[in-house]
Formats: structure tokens, C-alpha cells, sequence
């Protein structure tokens, strides 16, 4: 015969282990929605960052255009060196480089925003 009264505390040790074990599930579900709304808001940031870049290395090779073409006017006018030609040709190369690589940044942090949110491509 088994008599609930002397079963020494096991029903209220069961209760009470549920709930604990419902708060862990709570706090679990709680802990993986912060680190998704983490992870898309770095992903913003970082896309956010990339476009700004964008437009920085635009300006920078506007800016190293024009001091290869005043460095091609000031050597053909013979007061340069072929030594500053060559710098500014170098500073409009790097400059290109730097652009085509803050557009590729760009879109790769626009490739992990869409991952992280979710959206398909």
C-alpha cells in the first residue's frame, strides 16, 4: 500500500523541479533572443559603417584623379619630375584599389545583415 503522506516531500520536489526547469527554458529562450537581436544589430552597424566607407574612398579617388591630372599638366609643362607623376599615378591606383575593396565590404556586410535578419537573397 502507498500512502501519499509519507512519499518524504516527492510530489512538492517534482513541482518544485518543474518550475526550476521552466525558468531555465524561460531564461534560455530569453538569452537566445538577445544574442539574435545582438548579432543583427553588429550586422547593421558593420553594413552601416561599410556604406560610409563607400563614400570616403569615392571622395579619396575623385581627390587622387585630380592630383594625377595636375601632376600630368605640371610635368608636361616641365615643372615636375617623372618622381611626382609617378607618386600621383600610385596614389590614383591605391585609391581605385581602396574603393573596389570599400564596395566589396559593403556588400559583404549587406550579405550578413540579410543572414542575420533572416531575408533571402
Amino acid at each position: 500500500m502507498n500512502i501519499p503522506i509519507f512519499n518524504g516531500f516527492l510530489y512538492s520536489a517534482q513541482a518544485k523541479e518543474a518550475a526550476i526547469r521552466a525558468q531555465a527554458d524561460s531564461e534560455q529562450s530569453r538569452d537566445l533572443r538577445d544574442r539574435i537581436v545582438r548579432d543583427v544589430r553588429t550586422a547593421w552597424l558593420t553594413a552601416n559603417t561599410a556604406y560610409q566607407r563607400v563614400a570616403v574612398s569615392d571622395q579619396l579617388m575623385k581627390q587622387a584623379s585630380l592630383a594625377l591630372s595636375l601632376a600630368q599638366t605640371r610635368y608636361q609643362l616641365g615643372l615636375s619630375s617623372i618622381v611626382e607623376l609617378s607618386q600621383a599615378q600610385y596614389q590614383q591606383t591605391d585609391a581605385a584599389i581602396g574603393y573596389t575593396n570599400s564596395q566589396y565590404q559593403y556588400r559583404l556586410a549587406l550579405a550578413a545583415l540579410s543572414y542575420q535578419t533572416g531575408a533571402t537573397p
